[in-house]
């Protein structure tokens, strides 16, 4: 259950207030600054993953209640999120000499995991009676926080960029948000900021520097992935394999292992893998610093997880776990990495979460993911929210002539199909 503190993740200093949304105040300082977490009291269990199944007979939002950051007990809004599959990439694990899964988030509403976090989010928002929710967001995290601001019936405004992908841009829009573009991300953190300050609006995402993440009670929703693994899984993987921008999915999953152990359901905490284009955290991580300083860009299509910036949590996680963090080179990766598991899997899925397969494989030449090792990745959206990515890499499909002979010409001689 919920007890209405936070904690520090770096100074441990409890808090017994909810509007922290610019990290902890303790221990921040101009180049640092740590993300709170919810704390609660967790049920008595006898250690048995049949108790687990009792407790939570299903994988509703509201089955998980008592394990999300609500003070009330209440119907809570929701558009049907979570449960999501879990499959095993055969074809691939054989290729690759590793038992290989992905844990499907593509099957959420919106089509992606920003909805565990904006279920929490919207829910809360409303619990902590907001005028609305506020968004900084070019296009997942806007739109999956449209839908379920207008499921709840409340106002929400996304500040995103100019320019922003058109595709992304009416996902946000048809759910009925205020979708304005600025000049820069700044610009946007400094509408975010006065928002909050002055109208009392709940915000879903970063608005300061250094960089704190998303909002500490909305990452909540990203633990159930980890209750989810459990329950769907006979053995849990050595290694969860996690795309990250800010590391906000990769904190939620370890958390929800890490509740898992202290109830005595499981023995260790999966390692964490976490998967960067350009790499702040990976950087920090493998130098042993706290400070997490921005890198330079290379021009990542991947604009889902792209930020030259990182956050404690992120770090946090990775130690927690005894985590790996890798970092990829160029969109060459990205570009065969998506095509792979679509070609092989029949797993279309957006650049981003491409990055994780190509750093599984980055971490297999490497030998930090070894032959025979369980590993999951986390399939974070959809890769029809950026057909654009993917058609500037495929060639025009051939035409044929009206006769059957030439359809069978070219089904032969470009794609090589042996027709028996």
């Amino acid at each position: 259950m919920y007890t209405g503190k936070v904690r520090c993740l770096k100074c441990g200093h409890i808090f017994e207030q909810e509007n922290l949304f610019e990290g902890c105040p303790d221990c921040r300082t101009s180049e640092f600054v740590s993300n709170v977490t919810p704390i609660y009291e967790l049920p008595k269990t006898n250690g048995r993953k049949e108790c687990f199944m009792e407790m939570f007979p299903n994988d509703k939002m509201e089955t998980y209640h008592e394990m999300l950051p609500f003070k009330e007990k209440r119907e809570l809004v929701d558009l049907g999120v979570g449960n999501t599959a879990v499959t095993k990439l055969g074809r691939l694990s054989d290729e690759l000499g590793i038992e290989l899964y992905i844990k499907d988030e593509t099957r959420n509403p919106t089509w992606g995991h920003k909805d565990r976090l904006n279920a929490v989010l919207v829910n809360k928002a409303i619990e902590m009676n907001a005028p609305g929710v506020i968004y900084a967001s070019t296009g997942n995290n806007g739109a999956s926080g449209a839908a379920f601001a207008a499921k709840a019936g409340i106002p929400c405004i996304i500040m995103t960029v100019k320019g922003v992908n058109k595709t992304l841009e009416t996902f946000m829009q048809v759910y009925g948000a205020g979708v304005v573009g600025v000049e820069t991300g700044e610009d946007r953190w400094k509408v975010l900021k006065y928002m909050v300050d002055k109208y009392g609006w709940y915000p879903a995402t970063n608005y300061t520097v250094p960089i704190v993440g998303s909002n500490a009670w909305a990452m909540e929703g990203y633990k159930l992935i980890a209750y989810e693994l459990f329950k769907q899984m006979d053995v849990l993987p050595d290694k969860i394999v996690v795309p990250i921008c800010y590391g906000d999915a990769l904190f939620g999953i370890m958390k929800g292992f890490t509740e898992l152990k202290e109830m005595g359901f499981i023995d260790k905490i999966p390692q964490m893998v976490s998967v960067e284009d350009y790499g702040p955290v990976a950087k920090a991580y493998n130098s042993g610093s706290d400070l997490i300083k921005p890198v330079e860009r290379w021009g990542s299509v991947a604009s889902s997880m792209s930020t030259v910036w990182g956050t404690y949590h992120a770090l946090y996680a990775l130690r927690q776990s005894k985590g790996i963090a890798t970092t990829l080179s160029d969109n060459h990766e990205l570009n065969a990495a998506q095509q792979e598991l679509a070609e092989k899997e029949g797993v279309y899925c957006e650049s981003a979460s491409a990055a994780a397969y190509a750093g599984l494989k980055k971490l297999l030449s490497e030998g930090k993911i070894k032959q025979g090792e369980n590993v999951a990745l986390l399939i974070t959206a959809s890769g029809v929210k950026d057909t654009e990515v993917t058609s500037s890499y495929l060639q025009e499909s051939p035409m044929a002539g009206p006769d059957i002979e030439s359809v069978i010409k070219v089904l032969k001689g470009y794609y090589h199909i042996n027709l028996g």
